[in-house]
């Protein structure tokens, strides 16, 4: 029976304090524990739980001050458990003399050493505390990952790997992962055990037993002191070496100046979060279809159950009525709305749709500019969402994946000639149907109570709590990128990059030039500064973008207001013969003339990416093809959907592709989507992140 010391509500959830006379270490325990809200109650089983392993040092109290875990744990729906780190006052003798032994060092082991014969942490962690919890707080008894910090990481990876089938995941922040080759770990097991032979030990333990069926997730400072200084105490070279020639799945990664601290931590948890809920949904999904009889075998009846062990309210498969945000007419405010999203059908897959970034394409329709723009309807589709349902005959995807939407669908069937040719990502699968705004089969999953039928929207409709989307509009992702970064890869960022690396394939060397300054245009000049291009000339008539330009990439910068000039003139003469590439990321059909003639004479490629309005058509004096230029276009980048936005986001993740200065405003909440839309109309914003 646990004392309760205190209880508050925190980040969407109650976090409580407790007590209890612990068997294991014959003294008075504390944890905390913290659970999400829900109007529905616990699911059906207990909530999934993420137990916290603290580091040398520490109490129950550092993560739960420190860590800045429990927003994104409400968010996915997952409980998190922090024990103590070790007993407190417990008695023996030199416990308090030094910070790496005996009080709050307890190294999640069982001592058999008689004098700490009351340090049996590993027992505590694994069995005792779970009991405790599961008993008194609606937690799961077999839905359960692991994660920690330091000695904290050590305790994480060594429990996960000598039970391997207790655990859904395992992730570290800074773990000591060679315990037995360093100080601390040579002190401590010692005293605990007499000797490090046959001590709990990550690199033996992949050694010796893996490769283990889960991926292992690191977080790594590189300025931490406990890595730099004379003696590398966490030694995450070797433990990758280990790895490596086990075969063993390791995502470990080196985050660029960050320390041994909380700040560390807080930083990237809510990625470690997210991926040990996607584990944690793969486990519920993997225990629901394997019960035996006389659990229901129908796709229906199982995704029902698992929707009620995993989200906690019912069901599956059946309408949900949720919040959207819906343009009546072309011009009008949008409208907040309840609306009922139908279940999805063959090949259909329903998402919970959790960010959604503004794009200029939205704003276009919602103009009524499109021509093939449909009211009413839902507009948005730069997300980031979650699979909550899949129809008959979905495979790629199943639920808890996380996805992003894709306005360009991949079929990858082996007789679409435009999926199997690398060419275009132009695939006409369900291109006739997404333009008349219903799902393939021709008809709408969106409709108001009363049973009016709304449009959607690029295959997508995101400014919706819900939508269903086709499953080959799905790009499935890495569960530890963060759904708020995620959909900035739906359509700009992606859209300027791919111009660069795909349609036009820019060279080391080249001079460019780069026409609007949004998203998409510093998308381009970034990735052009990637190839290497000698000359990137950025080009706005807002001169208050020009330094951020500056600061991804452009060496020049050029507002044509102030030119005596036409700009490609002045261009021109800024190069002798023009640039070699050049873009139009405005729209404006005057601006896509003035691109293609400041290309170079003789070779140089203008790229058109930005949407003219409805009706307007392009020209230029024929001599201007004549001399060698070339005149191309691009949709989503060339990139193809589910092939290549699953890269981009590893890239991102690897540190390789940094994308967050493209995030100037975020909102909560899908009502906020009209206020997001003023904001990107202004001017001053590349990226307005609504999350949901």
């Amino acid at each position: 029976m646990a004392t309760v010391i205190s209880k508050v509500k925190v980040g969407g959830g109650t976090l409580t304090r407790a007590s209890h006379a612990s068997a294991c270490t014959q003294g008075t325990m504390t944890f905390a524990v913290f659970v999400p809200d829900s109007v529905c109650g616990p699911p059906a089983g207990g909530w999934p739980v993420l137990y916290w392993l603290s580091g040398l040092t520490c109490t129950d109290e550092n993560f739960s001050t420190k860590g800045g875990a429990f927003g994104f744990a409400a968010k996915e729906g997952v409980a998190l458990v922090m024990p103590d780190t070790s007993p407190r006052g417990a008695g023996v003798a030199g416990e308090d003399d030094s910070y790496d032994l005996g009080s709050g060092a307890g190294f999640y082991v069982d001592a058999t050493a008689p004098k700490w014969a009351k340090y049996q942490m590993y027992t505590y962690v694994t069995k005792e505390l779970p009991a405790l919890v599961v008993a008194e707080f609606a937690i799961s008894p077999t839905l359960q990952s692991v994660f920690g910090h330091s000695m904290g990481g050590h305790g994480a990876l060594t429990l996960a790997m000598r039970d391997p089938a207790a655990y859904a995941s395992v992730s570290a922040f800074a773990p000591i992962t060679h315990p037995t080759a360093v100080p601390w770990g040579q002190k401590a097991f010692g005293e605990y055990l007499g000797g490090v032979e046959g001590a709990p030990d990550a690199c033996d333990l992949v050694e010796k037993s893996g490769p283990f069926d889960f991926e292992i997730l690191v977080d790594q400072g590189d300025a931490d002191t406990f890595l730099t200084g004379d003696v590398d105490q966490l030694m995450p070279t070797k433990f990758k070496e280990v790895c490596k020639a086990k075969n063993q799945k390791l995502r470990l990664r080196t985050r660029e100046g960050y320390d041994h601290s909380y700040y560390f931590i807080s930083s990237f948890v809510g990625e470690h979060v997210a991926f040990h809920a996607a584990a944690l949904r793969a486990r519920a999904l993997a225990a629901v279809v394997d019960l035996p009889p006389p659990v229901p075998t129908t796709a229906t009846s199982v995704l029902s159950q698992l929707h009620s062990a995993v989200v906690g309210c019912p069901v599956i498969h059946q309408p949900i009525t949720c919040k959207a945000m819906v343009a009546w007419k072309a011009k009008e405010d949008l409208k907040l709305e309840t609306i009922v999203v139908a279940p999805p059908k063959a090949g259909e897959v329903r998402v919970k749709v959790v960010a959604n970034a503004l794009c200029h394409t939205d704003v276009y329709t919602w103009s009524g500019q499109d021509p093939e723009g449909l009211f009413p309807s839902i507009l948005g589709h730069e997300a980031g969402c979650i699979v909550e349902a899949v129809g008959e005959g979905v495979t790629s995807v199943r639920v808890g994946d996380h996805v992003v939407p894709g306005y360009t669908p991949q079929c990858s069937e082996t007789s679409c000639i435009f999926c199997m040719s690398p060419k275009t990502n132009l695939c006409p699968k369900i291109r006739s149907s997404q333009g008349k705004g219903v799902m393939p089969d021709g008809t709408s999953r969106f409709s108001l109570e009363d049973g009016t039928v709304l449009y959607h929207f690029m295959g997508c409709s995101t400014f919706a709590e819900y939508s269903v989307l086709a499953e080959i509009s799905c790009a499935k992702i890495a569960p530890t990128m963060p759904l708020y970064k995620a959909c900035l890869f739906g359509c700009g960022v992606s859209t300027g990059m791919g111009a660069v690396l795909n349609t036009t394939k820019v060279y080391p060397g080249a001079t460019v030039a780069v026409f609007g300054l949004g998203a998409v245009g510093l998308a381009v000049i970034q990735a052009a500064k990637t190839v290497g291009a000698r000359r990137i000339i950025a080009v706005d008539i807002n001169p208050d973008k020009f330094e951020l330009a500056r600061q991804i990439g452009a060496t020049d910068t050029v507002d044509p207001t102030a030119c005596e000039k036409p700009v490609q003139q002045v261009i021109v003469g800024m190069t002798q013969w023009g640039v070699d590439f050049s873009y139009d990321c405005t729209g404006n059909v005057q601006v896509m003339r003035a691109a293609l003639e400041c290309a170079h004479r003789g070779w140089g490629t203008s790229c058109v990416i930005g949407v003219a309005a409805s009706g307007k058509e392009i020209s230029t004096r024929p001599f201007q093809l004549v001399t060698g230029r070339t005149w191309v276009g691009t949709a989503f980048g060339g990139f193809k959907t589910r092939t290549d936005v699953p890269k981009l986001v590893d890239q991102h993740l690897a540190g390789e592709l940094p994308i967050d200065h493209f995030i100037t405003h975020t909102l909560q909440g899908v009502d906020k989507t009209m206020e997001a839309i003023h904001i990107l109309e202004s001017g001053k914003c590349l990226r307005c992140v609504v999350l949901y």
